[in-house]
């Protein structure tokens, strides 16, 4: 651990006077006591957390600084399988036959949705009426 306990117990009282007077002002003595030996627990724990933490850093800093590289993770040596026998058969078989051996890809045919509203087949005075109630719907 970076530094002593000593560190733990300054700021576990500093946390309980700080609460203790604080807390004064709203609670009864008894209430206020309590409270402070709580707060100087958890700033006692925090304190032990935070030198910890601390000396991760401070050794993870000074093992960068003695040269004590690791090389576990800097480098990837990636290869990809190598297909080329494969692709120069699908090629010459392309080439022979002069089209590609999977007959959906090779004809294509865009995309013809239906249409979800037509004017063909209607009442040209069942659509003057939808105008006009349009129209009315609009205005109100």
């Amino acid at each position: 651990m970076l530094g002593s306990i000593r560190w733990n117990l300054v700021l576990g009282l500093a946390g309980m006077l700080l609460t203790f007077f604080f807390s004064l002002g709203n609670n009864g003595f008894a209430v206020s006591c309590i409270r402070a030996l709580y707060a100087f627990a958890a700033f006692f724990v925090a304190g032990w957390l935070l030198r910890g933490a601390l000396q991760l850093i401070v050794a993870s800093n000074e093992s960068e600084r003695a040269g004590e590289f690791r090389d576990v993770g800097t480098h990837v040596d990636l290869q990809t399988p190598d297909d080329g026998a494969e692709l120069n058969e699908m090629l010459k078989a392309q080439r022979e036959t002069g089209r590609p051996d999977d007959a959906a890809a090779a004809e294509f045919r865009p995309l013809e949705p239906k249409r979800v509203f037509s004017m063909e087949g209607k009442n040209p005075e069942d659509l003057a009426q939808a105008v006009r109630h349009l129209v009315q719907d609009g205005e109100n």
